[in-house]
């Protein structure tokens, strides 16, 4: 691809943490194959990380030579004023660097995205995080969300999903192609000695104040009402082990309605909210058990990420997490997650065994090798062949 000829891809999300937590190695394979990539995201209110690494991502996008665009998404549906402002904004971004295809990310960032390619006739690649309606998910999801993701569904060149259940659904959906990725790619990194572990075990279990004989959970996720951290402090009530501890990692508007349950249950010398972590191998590491319930989730990141640590967990059987919690060798699945008694009985089973998760040759689909060479052949296929 000469320099003139060179196309210029648009990565659009509704949040910073989108493109940090999910689309680096995106932006680095459409570089390696010889696009122009520019990232359009909203930098000032970033989700599920910090304003300061929201800073540092552009601090990063700049090193790599990535152009990139404050789009003023809101969290949630918006409005239709706000919306409409927003869709002005990418059509600009289109108009003024002649951008020739996009990548969507997020629920909002699709329909944007998919409304701004549309009125600006370019491609548009569409990455679904998880459906709002699911398998097993409210009948009210799928009443207000499949229709409107079917609408859209038409202006759609290729449909990209992360779990099974979400790829068994588009075929209901009239898009152009599409594709099944396992995840967004995990590092299967083998390099940590037995010792390593150990030591990391123990200085962070220490920091945390939990003791050698108490049992610690935890849950890596933003604190909102989807990932559903007040069931599992329920459970715990329930429970009525001080011998439990458990520590959530993650920000969000639910930390004060969780201080005032984690009150409200007694809970304030079992339960702590560490903030936002970058590196959370010692977490993983000093863990008993991953507790990732949450209500919807395209597959669960924090939830994986634990599993290749070899944290045992309970997951979400109406989700992509199934996908990965194959046997009760890696995991135990839930049939509510909102049913704190459910959550109790599972905790305890995993209490009474004591397991690591215990990987198999089927989990390996989910490295970041893998992903990355799906996505590679994915970009060729869709962006190249597109004039």
């Amino acid at each position: 691809m000469s320099l003139e000829s060179k196309k210029k891809i648009l990565i659009l999300a509704t949040t910073a943490s989108m493109i940090a937590q999910f689309n680096m190695h995106n932006i680095q394979i459409l570089k390696k194959l010889g696009f122009e990539v520019h990232v359009g995201t909203n930098f000032k209110k970033p989700g599920t990380i910090p304003n300061n690494l929201s800073k540092n991502l552009v601090a990063t996008l700049n090193k790599m030579n990535v152009p990139y665009h404050q789009i003023d998404f809101p969290r949630g549906i918006g409005t239709h004023k706000i919306n409409r402002k927003v869709l002005k904004q990418v059509c600009t971004v289109i108009k003024n660097y002649g951008i020739s295809g996009i990548h969507a990310h997020s629920p909002l960032g699709g329909i944007i995205g998919r409304r701004a390619a549309h009125k600006m006739k370019i491609k548009i690649l569409y990455t679904a995080h998880g459906f709002q309606f699911f398998k097993g998910g409210p009948i009210r999801d799928w009443l207000i969300f499949f229709p409107v993701e079917w609408f859209y569904a038409r202006w759609t060149d290729a449909l990209i999903t992360i779990n099974q259940d979400d790829y068994q659904a588009s075929r209901f959906l009239p898009v152009s192609r599409r594709y099944y990725i396992p995840g967004v790619g995990i590092n299967f990194d083998n390099t940590v000695s037995t010792f390593r572990k150990k030591q990391l075990r123990d200085q962070t279990r220490k920091k945390l104040s939990v003791k050698s004989d108490e049992y610690l959970l935890i849950s890596v996720g933003e604190l909102s009402k989807r990932k559903n951290h007040e069931t599992v402090l329920r459970a715990i009530a329930r429970l009525n082990n001080t011998k439990i501890k458990y520590v959530i990692a993650g920000i969000g508007k639910e930390k004060d309605r969780l201080i005032k349950l984690i009150s409200e249950l007694g809970l304030q010398k079992q339960v702590l909210l560490l903030g936002y972590l970058e590196d959370l191998d010692g977490l993983y590491y000093a863990a008993d058990l991953n507790v990732f319930v949450s209500k919807r989730e395209g597959l669960g990141l924090g939830g994986l990420d634990g599993v290749v640590h070899g944290v045992y967990m309970i997951g979400n059987a109406n989700t992509g997490m199934k996908d990965y919690i194959l046997n009760n060798d890696i995991g135990l699945l839930v049939k509510s997650p909102t049913d704190s008694n459910e959550l109790a009985q599972k905790i305890q089973l995993a209490m009474n065994s004591k397991r690591k998760a215990k990987l198999n040759k089927q989990i390996q689909k989910f490295s970041q090798k893998n992903v990355d060479k799906l996505m590679t052949n994915i970009y060729k296929k869709e962006f190249f062949s597109y004039e």
